[in-house]
């Protein structure tokens, strides 16, 4: 593969001088979540998630693309013990799946969603945890939960590993009733899956081994067939996946030696497929990815921590990889686990925390040609 290109800085970015970040408290540190955490909501305010101790915090912008955020604001999570997974709707709610057990070992799945941006969370539901048909009663989970949204008609869907029974789902349907849980693939995968739903398609999974992935899709009767496989290493936790194209997803991860990005992507006809690279080496973790205009374009925009710790961003014709991109950094500021999106006013928009846990924010400047920033703001 030819290795994309590095280096740059972004237009028109700053630094910033505050206070020390949220510390302690009743919640503890807060660190940045697994996947998505920042989301536009159906009033065009942003709200950004970070993970405690005892459950979540959020930050709330109290107008529309401006003003100072609210918060961070603890919200609890009874007996939460691993990962929280986070999934916009195109309502605009913010749906969340969490681990919940006692003494370290979870033993439940639960759910809640944010209808309305800024107020609270429904309460928890429990899912349990799946057993298989079969299979060892003491079965434990590995990875998970992982959660997906139907963009056209809002049923959920959450997902885990187990250790030896493989992949499970459970859905909720629209109206709101949860099925019961159902093997996707009795196959059991060192690595966390990822998972994706486009508009009109169907569930997408992408399941990583020590050598490869395999590319699972949803059919008509809610069962799941192989449909690719992606001979190719991938680091572990770098996977994630956006929309690019009717019923057509793209997937990104890290590749081993250099931590250089590439796309995957299957193919169809008249649609570039396979693996291209992105560049974008040394960096860490994995990218945040959203499509957005730029310049007129409709664009693909990843944010990642690089190589020195500041944020990177970059931003391509959707689905022309194999024309090359160059990555640019914010100047002024790095942090963990950087998001990006779009705001209530169409710009785009890159999150952080810093090593305190402080929210940083830095916003497109549409006054200046390309993709430009605006110096980051701290969320106090």
């Amino acid at each position: 593969m030819n290795r994309g290109r590095s280096g740059g800085r972004a237009t028109g970015s700053g630094g910033w001088v505050g206070a020390p970040g949220f510390r302690g408290g009743a919640t503890g540190p807060v660190t940045a979540a697994g996947g998505q955490w920042l989301f536009t909501g159906r009033d065009g305010r942003m709200t950004a998630y970070g993970t405690t101790a005892d459950g979540l915090v959020r930050w709330t912008e109290p107008v529309r693309s401006g003003g100072s955020w609210a918060g961070p604001e603890p919200i609890e999570v009874p007996r939460r013990t691993g990962g929280v997974a986070m999934a916009r709707s195109r309502e605009g709610y913010v749906h969340f799946a969490v681990l919940q057990g006692d003494g370290g070992r979870a033993d439940r799945v639960a759910v809640a969603t944010q209808f309305q941006t800024g107020l609270a969370l429904s309460g928890w539901h429990d899912l349990g945890l799946p057993a298989a048909q079969g299979g060892a009663p003491d079965d434990i989970l590995v990875h998970g939960p992982l959660i997906a949204v139907n963009p056209a008609i809002g049923s959920v869907h959450v997902l885990v590993s187990m250790r030896q029974g493989g992949v499970f789902r459970r859905s909720r349907k629209p109206e709101g009733n949860w099925g019961g849980w159902k093997p996707v693939t009795d196959r059991a995968y060192v690595s966390e899956p990822w998972v994706v739903m486009t508009e009109g398609g169907p569930l997408e999974i992408l399941a990583c081994g020590p050598d490869g992935a395999d590319y699972w899709v949803g059919t008509s009767n809610g069962r799941f067939e192989l449909a690719d496989r992606i001979d190719s290493p991938i680091v572990a936790g770098t996977v994630t996946a956006h929309e690019t194209g009717p019923k057509r997803a793209t997937y990104f991860w890290r590749y081993p030696g250099d931590g250089s990005l590439v796309a995957w992507r299957r193919g169809q006809q008249g649609n570039g497929a396979g693996l291209m690279s992105l560049g974008g080496a040394g960096g860490s973790g994995a990218p945040s990815v959203t499509r957005a205009l730029v310049g007129g374009y409709d664009c693909t925009v990843l944010a990642q921590t690089g190589v020195d710790g500041t944020i990177e961003v970059t931003a391509y014709v959707t689905e022309n990889e194999g024309y090359g991109m160059w990555w640019a950094r914010i100047e002024g500021a790095g942090g963990d686990s950087p998001q990006v999106a779009v705001d209530g006013a169409g710009r785009i928009v890159v999150a952080a925390l810093d090593k305190t846990g402080a929210l940083l924010v830095a916003r497109q400047d549409r006054q200046q040609e390309g993709l430009a920033f605006g110096p980051f703001s701290r969320a106090d």
